[in-house]
Formats: structure tokens, sequence, C-alpha cells
């Protein structure tokens, strides 16, 4: 019975369409949070969302989740994504007389903001003299 259950969730798990890509760091800030939503209509909807990341920073994570009780919307990674400016996310309904409704997140970081955290009286790390030691400094 226990394989039973555990194969119905596997699979109900599978059918879903959100998509999970990248990970959120604690230098990560959210750039998009948005619920897109589109009624039922007589043809199948669609859209596409473009999402730009502003100055230095890089897309890190995009969450989209189908917000419906049956999931069964239809989003997709049109263009860019993790590590790039901007992504185009494009969103659809499953047939004809049915809508969508998508949660959007995406989360940007700046790739150059390690490079302040170790810049200021840190130990550089040498890998071909390194000796466990380092000037201090008072």
């Amino acid at each position: 019975m226990k394989i039973v259950v555990l194969c119905c969730l596997v699979f109900s798990l599978a059918n879903a369409n959100d998509i999970r890509l990248g990970y959120a760091d604690s230098r990560s800030t959210r750039i998009y949070n948005e619920i897109k939503e589109a009624n039922p209509a007589l043809w199948t909807r669609t859209d596409q969302i473009v999402i730009s990341a502003a100055g230095n920073n890089v897309i890190t994570e995009i969450l989209v989740t189908d917000l419906r009780p049956d999931k069964d919307g239809e989003a997709s990674i049109v263009s860019g994504g993790i590590g790039g400016k901007t992504v185009t996310i494009g969103l659809s309904s499953p047939t004809i007389l049915r809508g969508y409704r998508f949660e959007i997140e995406v989360f940007a970081a700046d790739p150059n903001l390690n490079a302040r955290y170790y810049n200021k009286g840190g130990r550089s790390y040498d890998q071909y003299q390194d000796n466990g030691q380092f000037a201090r400094k008072y």
C-alpha cells in the first residue's frame, strides 16, 4: 500500500509544470514577484514576460509555480535564464476555455560582490606559497 501511495505522489509531482532553476544565496535580492493570471477564453491563452536585472546584477534563481488546483498550465523559459541579464518566460493555458494562474519570482545578485567581501584585510590565498602564515594588521 505504501508503494502505491508513493507512486501516486511521484506521478502527481511529475505532472506539475513548475519551474525551479538556480539558487538564491544570501546576497541575492528578489527583482520580480508577481502573480500572472489569464481568464478562460475561446482560444488558448499565451503570454510572454520579459524580466531584466538592473546594473551589474545577473539572474540567480527563477521560480514559476502553477497556482491552479489541477496544475496543468504550461510554463517555459523562452530565452535567457540563470547567469544572464534577462529572462523571457512563456505562459500558456492547457486548452481552449481554460485560463492559467502562475506565481513568478526572479532573484538576482551582483557577481562582483564576492570580491568586495574578501579584499579588505583578509588573507589572500596562494596555492604555491601557502605556509600557513600571514601578516597581521594592528
